[in-house]
Formats: structure tokens, sequence, C-alpha cells
């Protein structure tokens, strides 16, 4: 048997082929903003949270440099339910739902054909500080993803079953009215469990969000997908980093 295997290998060298190797599962990185706005807030969290108009446009200038593609969080989801591994593929998620979003973020996506899963409270919607109604109807028509991220920015797991449900499928109800039904959900603060998992498949959810470090290599798990934040102080060469798997 050992001849045997050494003839296979040396046929396999002299034709020039090689043996078969499994390929690694590359994993899509899906990156975590908040704000991007000229204008920063006060104190240290909103400050780490905003980026600067210029070096979030560098880094969409970076992906298309290198051939990166972006793609929402539910077409990422639909690929990996197909047992689709994308490569070269990055999501970009935005929390909150802020002016900016469709101010200046929604801009600079279109300027670079790119796309992203902006993730709204629903009942923060077109109070001053947080995007329209008809603003994410524009941002839906570009192209862009919008879903959940409940109805005031509550922590699931610190409320009941009955609050979580209505957390969480209040922020449902609102998308589904005003826009269109949501597929997919982050979570406030990224906590989840076990109950929280059961209610986003029972409301229909394809996927939900945590804010636990990584890339999306599988769906086996689909509503305890990791993320990578995205900061202030993240350079061009740490966004590179936590760009490719």
């Amino acid at each position: 048997m050992i001849r045997l295997a050494l003839l296979l290998a040396f046929l396999c060298v002299a034709l020039g082929a090689a043996p078969a190797v499994a390929r690694p599962i590359e994993g899509v990185p899906v990156l975590m903003y908040h704000k991007v706005d000229p204008h920063t807030p006060p104190g240290p969290v909103g400050r780490s949270l905003t980026l600067e108009p210029a070096a979030f446009e560098a880094q969409l200038a970076w992906l298309r440099t290198h051939a990166i593609r972006t793609m929402t969080m539910n077409d990422l989801a639909d690929a990996l339910k197909r047992g689709e591994h994308p490569r070269n593929a990055v999501v970009l998620t935005f929390d909150d739902g802020y002016s900016d979003a469709a101010e200046v973020v929604t801009p600079l996506l279109r300027k670079y054909g790119a796309r992203a899963s902006f993730y709204i409270s629903a009942g923060f919607v077109g109070d001053g500080r947080h995007a329209s109604w008809a603003q994410l109807r524009t941002m839906r028509a570009a192209g862009m993803e919008i879903g959940c991220h409940g109805t005031h920015h509550l922590d699931l797991t610190h409320l009941s079953r009955t609050g979580a449900a209505r957390e969480a499928g209040g922020c449902v109800v609102a998308l589904s009215r005003y826009l269109s039904p949501p597929t997919t959900y982050a979570y406030a603060a990224g906590r989840w469990n076990a109950s929280i998992a059961d209610l986003m498949r029972r409301l229909g959810m394809k996927a939900a969000l945590t804010e636990r470090p990584g890339a999306v290599t599988s769906f086996a798990a689909p509503y305890a997908l990791p993320r990578r934040r995205i900061d202030r102080s993240a350079g061009l060469a740490s966004f590179a980093a936590l760009a490719t798997p």
C-alpha cells in the first residue's frame, strides 16, 4: 500500500497534477460603525464612535482598490443558507440610524458603488437626531438594507420575555409598516441568550448580529453572528486588518 501511494504521488508530479487539497473556508468580516460626521460629539464614547467623513471615504477607497466587494447582511445570510462562502467580501453595518446615515454615509457609499446594512431603533426615527422615514425609504431605494435595532435601543437580555418581544417585535412591525419587512437584527449592546435567539426565529429574522469579535464563517448559529467594531482610532492599516479574514 505504501509503494502504491508513492507511485500515485510520483505520477501526479510527473503529469503536472497536484493532489486535491481542501480549500479553507474564508470568513466574511462584518464591520460595525455608528456615526460618520464632521461634528464630533463631546465625551470619550461619542468621540470614539464618530469617524470623520474623510477617514470613512479612505476606507471605501481601500476596499475598491483591493477589489473587496460590499454586501448587505441579508445577502450574506442568503448566501450562507445556500451553502456558499463569499470570498473577497465584507459587510458594512451602521447602528442606531442617526441622521448622518442618510446625509453623509449613504452619499459616500453611492459614490463608491458600495452597499451597507443600517440598523434602526424605530422609536427614535425622525426625532431630529435620527433619520426620518422618508430618508430611510430613499436609502432603501439606493440599495441599502434597513434592519432592526429594537424599538427603544434596549438590551433584550435585561427584559422579561414579554418585554423583549415588545421591544424587538415593535421594531419589526414599524419597519414593516413604513418600509418593508426587515430580515436581520442587530442586538442593542450586542447581548443575547438562547431565549432571545428563539425570539429572533419567531420574528422571522434570518440572522442576528452580536458584538462578539470575529468573521462570519458559517451559518451554524445564525442568531449569534460576530462583528468587528470600527472606531475613530482605527487607522487605515488597522481597518485593512479588520476588513480581511
